[in-house]
């Protein structure tokens, strides 16, 4: 996908893009090329709205997306780069980043800034005092100028050389894979940027509005309300957000407003309903990973972090469905932030003071200072579900170490606590003395968090916490043990947890990796609603693509065993499914497989369903479904006695058969359960008497053909419809 096409997904999902008025349209034969760029300066007349804004930048010069690896946006995978050079590159004029009140040539990463501002004079101008700030690049010193005389200089190790596809931001740091950071408060008189280093004269002899010797090599006056560079050298720009030309000046927010030149084309994101295993298409969301689902008035939503910049998680990105079963996808939510190595996943719950603020809390955990700071639990804020404020460095919840070691410290998991406020569940590294395995804490508004002692929990050790859920008297954690979903339970919310004495491995079976050590589904996650208590996960492709898997309903019997069952809304996938005629051939006795004769369509999804007749005893020969991955290769999913299935690799005559996952969800489905298997391209689910047996990733895509082990009648089949797109 072309540059323009990349920022166009990155700001048109939020609907912020507007153009200010008629513009003058360059023509291509008179916008000159703009030349590979290394000594430069870059000159603004600035009003700013106050002196506490941080990282705020008045002007940047940045590479486009283009520059970057095509690999990073191919959303499942990535070249492998450092994380430290999955930044695009950016020279910019910088207010209040690195030390409050104090000017500062920014940069990537701070690679060409000055990290020691003890010694900077702090900005005193009010909101109605015109400032000139102008920073000079000249070989490796850089030297910045306040109304012309010198604010500071210091060396570099190597200047940055931005080429003739270079972007300019007025009003905003940065705008690249890693989203959008550093909004200015104020306004903008007049922006210069020119290809030589001016002397310290030349600075102190500019004038916003007059010509000068040299000539800029591009200038933004914004008279007429114009976003034109009056030398042509840059295309008219784009008023994003709040942006707005009044009186001849760019006013900014300090939240949403920037110009961006050149402008991006607008391109709608796809918002075609996806129906079964949901998975993101824009570029800018990259691969899924861990997902939550939040149930609000009626409207389910979808965050999962994502990787669109290579391996390293990168972002939080989301989906919208009015029913559970079709998503929209909304896009991205926010972005890591620049000096962090690595995004975290969270969770999203409700401000304890819901009913007076209408505020709703995300947490995500970030590796700060290129990764040299430990994990520490950050937060965003919304009032809509969609629109996402990340909320300032104040707002961390670091390891306590009285009861915690360094390490792992992410995903904050809430449940209301007697007597109000929030309990919390998180992932995190214990001291052995504890006894515990996850973190647990309190907080009274749902932002504040305090840590208590870990719960105790018997024979796990380190695990990854899902979810904890109160159900009934008892409390269920469900964690991430070896790559599994195991499930353990408590009387009191803090603990003592045991594991589970059935169906201990809740999603998972005695053999659950592929043998490129995928793992088939995890890391399941509570959803409450009015009716149901349900539960996510995401599905692991063995090409690296990674899927929402259905939402499932939280079964617990009578002895308190937890299952993940079929949710009865799934059937919603039905209506607008085609029902298919199946032509069941006669099966002949000793043929281990009878093929169907139709050829189902996978691209979109089929569910297939009927009854199996289980064998009576071990000894006996499995009933089940063969799915066909080439002309003479499949997987089986074979029931035994009781129930107990085994799915793995089989040739189309049943040889060389070769289980890879072993489940038993150890319980009664009778002598003929009925089965559901939902499939599409390579991933599926498999269902008995309504009860998830397991999901599992094929070797490779289905062909759609089908096949029938042993016994199995009343069969139904469906065809999703393929999205429009």
């Amino acid at each position: 996908m072309r540059t323009i096409q990349r920022l166009a997904l990155l700001l048109g999902f939020s609907s912020f893009c507007v153009l200010s008025g008629a513009e003058h349209e360059t023509k291509p034969d008179e916008a000159r090329q703009v030349p590979a760029i290394t000594d430069k300066t870059l000159v603004a007349w600035v009003y700013l709205a106050n002196t506490t804004q941080r990282g705020g930048s008045a002007l940047t010069l940045i590479e486009p997306l283009e520059r970057m690896d095509s690999a990073l946006f191919a959303g499942g995978g990535g070249s492998g780069l450092k994380s430290e050079d999955q930044n695009e590159r950016f020279d910019a004029m910088v207010f209040g980043e690195l030390a409050a009140g104090k000017w500062m040539a920014g940069s990537d990463l701070f690679n060409r800034t000055l990290r020691d501002q003890s010694a900077l004079p702090e900005e005193t101008a009010d909101a109605g005092t015109l400032v000139q700030m102008a920073i000079v690049y000249q070989g490796t010193e850089v030297r910045v100028y306040r109304n012309g005389n010198l604010y500071s200089a210091h060396a570099i190790s190597q200047p940055q050389t931005f080429q003739r596809d270079a972007m300019v931001l007025l009003g905003l740091r940065y705008l690249g894979g890693l989203g959008r950071h550093g909004y200015f408060a104020g306004a903008i008189e007049e922006a210069r940027i020119y290809d030589v280093a001016l002397e310290a004269a030349a600075i102190a002899a500019l004038e916003p509005g007059k010509p000068s010797d040299p000539k800029p090599l591009a200038q933004w006056t914004f008279e007429d309300g114009s976003t034109a560079d009056s030398m042509h050298t840059f295309p008219p720009g784009k008023l994003c957000g709040n942006a707005r030309i009044v009186d001849g000046r760019l006013h900014l927010d300090g939240e949403t407003a920037y110009l961006v030149t050149p402008p991006p084309v607008e391109v709608p994101m796809d918002t075609t309903p996806q129906g079964m295993f949901y998975k993101p298409t824009s570029p800018e969301t990259g691969g899924m990973w861990d997902s939550w689902v939040f149930h609000h008035e009626g409207t389910y939503y979808l965050y999962a972090t994502c990787n669109a910049g290579g391996k390293l998680l990168d972002n939080v990105s989301m989906a919208r469905s009015p029913d559970g079963v079709h998503w929209t996808e909304i896009g991205r939510v926010f972005s890591r932030h620049p000096d962090s190595d690595w995004l975290g996943t969270g969770s999203t719950w409700k401000s304890c003071n819901f009913e007076k603020d209408g505020k709703f809390y995300m947490d995500f955990c970030e590796r700060r200072d290129k990764g040299r700071r430990p994990q520490e639990i950050y937060f965003a804020e919304s009032t809509d579900l969609v629109h996402w404020k990340r909320l300032d460095d104040t707002h961390v919840f670091e390891s306590d170490q009285r009861w915690y070691a360094p390490g792992c410290w992410t995903t904050i998991w809430t449940l209301p606590r007697p007597g109000g406020g929030l309990y919390g569940y998180w992932t995190c590294t214990t001291k052995p003395e504890t006894g515990g395995s996850f973190g647990f804490g309190e907080s009274v508004d749902g932002l504040a968090w305090k840590a208590l002692p870990p719960p105790k929990v018997e024979g796990v050790g380190f695990c990854e916490l899902g979810a904890v859920e109160k159900i009934g008297d008892k409390y269920y954690a469900m964690v991430g043990v070896d790559g599994r979903m195991r499930t353990l339970v408590a009387d009191r919310p803090e603990g003592p947890f045991h594991q589970a004495t059935k169906n201990l491995r809740l999603l998972g079976g005695e053999k659950s990796k592929t043998p490129r050590g995928q793992f088939f589904a995890y890391f399941t996650r509570f959803c409450r609603t009015p009716d149901d208590l349900l539960v996510n996960h995401h599905t692991i492709a063995r090409d690296g693509q990674v899927y929402l898997g259905l939402l499932k309903s939280a079964v617990v019997d009578e002895q308190g065993t937890l299952r993940l069952g079929w949710w009865k809304d799934n059937e919603k996938l039905k209506k607008d499914a085609t029902a298919l005629p199946i032509s069941k051939p006669d099966v002949t006795a000793g043929t281990p497989v009878t093929m169907l004769g139709e050829t189902f369509d996978v691209g979109a999804g089929i569910i297939l369903e009927g009854r199996l007749a289980l064998p009576p005893s071990a000894e006996d020969a499995p009933s089940g479904i063969y799915i066909s991955y080439d002309e003479n290769s499949g997987s089986a999913i074979r029931v035994g006695a009781g129930g107990r299935c085994e799915i793995g690799e089989m040739n189309a005559d049943g040889s060389g058969w070769n289980p890879e996952n072993l489940v038993d969800r150890e319980m009664d489905f009778g002598t003929a359960p009925t089965f559901r298997l939902l499939l599409k391209k390579s991933v599926l689910e498999f269902y008995l008497n309504d009860i998830l047996i397991e999901c599992y990733s094929l070797p490779a895509r289905a062909t759609g053909r089908i096949g029938l082990l042993g016994d199995v009648r009343e069969l139904k089949a469906w065809n999703c419809k393929r999205p429009k797109h």
